[in-house]
């Protein structure tokens, strides 16, 4: 379509008929991104009227919601369910100024500087040492309260760029880094706080030298920037927080299970700000996920 005829249907969201408007909608939608700046120039001029404002801003909305929903669900059937893709199209839908570029370029920084810090001859709880080191130390990343209730803290963007945020997204962003590495640390779907496992190919824990069941070394908190523990010490918190010990708590998850788990924080943290529009945005991307 010309953006002639793009000016022309823009121009018609002022029309007062709401059957002409619904039919308006579907067609503007289809249009896709070529047509947004079109909607951006009625919403950011003063002259336009109140109603054509109003449409514009939902239709935006909208084609951002479908854009997101596209994303997510090539995710949801592709066979690698690579993390880092999920989180920068989860944070899209919150954040539609998100630059992904700035993201990878941020996530390749901190790679390369653990990088240059690792070796072959590294036992994995000297590896572990270094990413602390790196992670907590070198660039500073601060884990807030895990009750807190704060999309900023969430925003993957505003993380990298101010190293504050809920522990979910920093152990995420931990476990990437980690696995770009060819460090086998993975999320694990626990109750309450997010924990890391350190996997082992021997299954056998650091602690004990016992055989582990669940093919994990040690577990790390990025609440503790990034203290170890391990099995025994998991069982002791379940007993204090009254939780029956299952499978899953002791074992990395899948990908599908930490992204739900990270779609779930921000249904949280806008429930708590009471921005229903990103709630109505977030209970459409649950039905794909």
């Amino acid at each position: 379509m010309s953006d002639r005829k793009r000016k022309a249907l823009v121009a018609l969201l002022e029309d007062p008929d709401e059957r002409i408007y619904l039919v308006i909608k579907q067609v503007i939608k289809a249009e896709g991104q070529a047509i947004v700046p079109m909607l951006n120039a009625v919403l950011n001029e003063e002259s336009s009227a109140q109603i054509q404002r109003f449409r514009a801003l939902e239709i935006v909305q909208a084609i951002h919601i479908d854009e997101v929903s596209r994303e997510l669900m090539n995710w949801r059937d592709s066979s690698d369910k690579d993390l880092l893709k999920a989180i920068v199209s989860l944070n899209k839908l919150i954040d539609p100024s998100l630059d992904e570029s700035f993201i990878l370029q941020q996530m390749e920084a901190i790679r390369k500087d653990v990088w240059l810090e690792l070796n072959d001859y590294q036992t994995a709880f000297e590896q572990v040492k270094i990413l602390n080191h790196m992670f907590f130390e070198v660039y500073g990343f601060e884990c807030m309260s895990t009750f807190e209730r704060n999309l900023t803290h969430l925003n993957i963007g505003t993380v990298l760029t101010e190293k504050k945020g809920n522990p979910l997204i920093i152990g995420l962003i931990y476990s990437i880094i980690a696995t770009w590495l060819e460090v086998p640390i993975y999320g694990v779907d626990f109750p309450k706080i997010f924990i890391l496992a350190r996997m082992d190919e021997n299954n056998t824990s650091m602690f004990n030298e016992s055989e582990s069941q669940y093919g994990v070394l040690f577990y790390i908190n990025p609440i503790g920037k990034g203290i170890v523990f391990d099995e025994q010490e998991i069982r002791s918190f379940l007993k204090q927080i009254e939780i029956e010990p299952e499978r899953k708590f002791f074992e990395p998850t899948s990908n599908t299970i930490l992204i739900q788990r990270y779609l779930m924080a921000f249904e949280e943290a806008c429930q708590f700000k009471g921005d229903t529009n990103s709630l109505h945005a977030l209970s459409h991307i649950k039905e794909i996920l």
